[in-house]
């Protein structure tokens, strides 16, 4: 499709514009940032620094080991070209969400008003039977639920949050260590071990205390999302302090390992064409020089912008702010937005209580009558039949209410909650999600 504009001061509108198009890969949206088509904020200017260097070169002495020469020279180079590097699976870019009026998904818009104009004729049909039924326009049972093991929620969350900080202090520890805790050797069993009895605790936390489904089922989905979280930062952390051994024992090249860097696949390549690549690349790890090997290390310990360099990134600041971002990988540095947007900050947390109450609604109205008469009608029914019928009745009956939940949560969630923890982080990736609404299967 195209759209058509004339510009009656005479300028150049007349000018039939094709609909953008998204990239299918992400390559490519890096080809046309370099290339002028996308504009993402510049280094210096409109991204702020997320980490803990002023974005400039410092001299190095010319006498400084081989290592050090490296991560320096490999900081110029992402610099200058945001070079694709081993680990990350995630490429971030300063992108808005589907739903912003800035957004080349716009069009959309229209159905995005329309899902709402439907849920306040919702809202207002409900509030007007209520008082009708019992002069009260909403019901308060889940509300109960809802606010029910409130502080205990709150604080035992906080601690839970506070006690993932302990991944810090272990990363710290076996970066410290000359032998038997590095890394490589009993560092990634420790931490494994720690994750699991960790897991363990804050999953049986809301049972022991016996709180009410909401409560469990929240504090659940969130220590999952912590367990993941601190996964990433210390895994990657590992990887990046095991590269770092690699990079100084080359210092002395006559007794360090020779073997090939690293490289982990992206999400869409498969690991035989990565084996494939390797070998094609290296051909023989006898035959990879020094320089090279040096360089492909010393790129791997510096952040995708080349202002951060491991270890720099290992302190308790970092890991907070890593903690807000809306995102489940670990990286040295986000692209980041020049200031909190104070009115989309309120709007999105706003919206936050009003898809809650929106759920609440859906809840109380649609799905719990229907299930507690079907509760009632299969107690006085022994007919195979019969409860076949009603069963298949119950489940009809179910399909919009579910269907309107599934697009709330969806909605508090990706557009929303994480919406707002990237205004406060200032994270300038909102792309938390494809355009499902186009797709053709599961």
């Amino acid at each position: 499709m195209a759209s058509f504009s004339a510009d009656q001061n005479g300028t150049h509108d007349h000018i039939l514009r094709p609909r953008a198009v998204k990239p299918g890969n992400p390559m490519v949206l890096r080809a046309q940032s370099q290339e002028g088509i996308l504009k993402p904020p510049s280094i210096t200017g409109d991204i702020p620094n997320s980490g803990l260097s002023s974005g400039r070169s410092t001299p190095i002495p010319e006498d400084a080991p081989p290592s050090i020469q490296s991560i320096s020279s490999a900081r110029k180079q992402v610099r200058a070209q945001q070079k694709h590097r081993l680990f990350p699976t995630v490429d971030y870019t300063a992108r808005v969400s589907h739903f912003d009026p800035k957004s080349d998904y716009r069009d959309f818009r229209g159905f995005f008003v329309l899902f709402w104009i439907g849920l306040a004729i919702m809202v207002l049909t409900t509030m007007l039977r209520n008082i009708r039924d019992t002069g009260y326009p909403l019901r308060v049972k889940m509300w109960t639920l809802l606010t029910a093991n409130t502080w205990q929620l709150g604080l035992s969350d906080l601690v839970m949050v506070v006690s993932t900080g302990l991944s810090v202090s272990l990363q710290m520890m076996f970066r410290r260590s000359n032998d038997i805790l590095r890394w490589s050797k009993l560092g990634m069993p420790i931490h494994s071990i720690f994750q699991a009895g960790w897991l363990i605790l804050w999953i049986n936390w809301p049972f022991m205390l016996n709180w009410t489904w909401t409560a469990q089922v929240f504090f659940t989905l969130h220590t999952i999302v912590l367990l993941m979280k601190m996964h990433s930062y210390a895994f990657y952390n590992g990887h990046l302090s095991t590269t770092e051994d690699r990079l100084s024992a080359l210092d002395n090249p006559e007794n360090a390992s020779t073997a090939a860097a690293v490289r982990y696949p992206s999400s869409s390549t498969h690991l035989n064409e990565i084996e494939q690549e390797t070998e094609n690349l290296y051909n023989e790890e006898k035959k990879v020089a020094i320089s090279q090997l040096r360089e492909d290390l010393a790129l791997e310990l510096t952040s995708p912008l080349g202002r951060v360099t491991f270890p720099q990134n290992l302190t308790f600041y970092n890991y907070a702010d890593y903690i807000l971002c809306p995102t489940l990988c670990y990286e040295l540095e986000y692209p980041r937005t020049s200031k909190i947007n104070v009115m989309e900050l309120f709007w999105k947390t706003l919206a936050v209580f009003g898809c809650i109450f929106l759920l609440t609604i859906t809840s109380e109205e649609f799905i719990v009558p229907v299930l507690h008469d079907a509760s009632l009608r299969l107690r006085g029914v022994e007919s195979l039949a019969d409860q076949s019928l009603i069963m298949a009745e119950t489940i009809s009956l179910l399909l919009f209410p579910f269907m309107v939940t599934f697009l709330l949560v969806f909605l508090v969630i990706f557009e929303y909650v994480c919406g707002a923890f990237a205004e406060i982080t200032c994270f300038a990736d909102r792309h938390f999600y494809e355009d499902w609404w186009n797709s053709c299967d599961w």
